[in-house]
């Protein structure tokens, strides 16, 4: 299920990482653990790209919380 709301901003600048990481925390509140590992992981690649390394391991982080292994 895609979540309608990150998404326009996602279409409009696919370079939005917030944007990712938002729709990601949504996707975990709804159980969709795969799609917000993968928002995390885009999010996350995004927030490097960017030079934002707070944002960077925030993001890793919480792709460690959905997937310890």
């Amino acid at each position: 299920m895609m979540l309608a709301f990150p998404s326009p901003f996602i279409k409009f600048n696919p370079n939005y990482a917030n944007a990712y990481y938002n729709r990601g925390n949504s996707q975990s509140k709804l159980g969709n653990k795969q799609a917000a590992i993968e928002d995390f992981r885009k999010s996350a690649d995004l927030y490097k790209q960017q030079g934002k390394e707070s944002d960077y391991q925030d993001a890793l982080k919480r792709i460690k919380q959905l997937d310890p292994f």
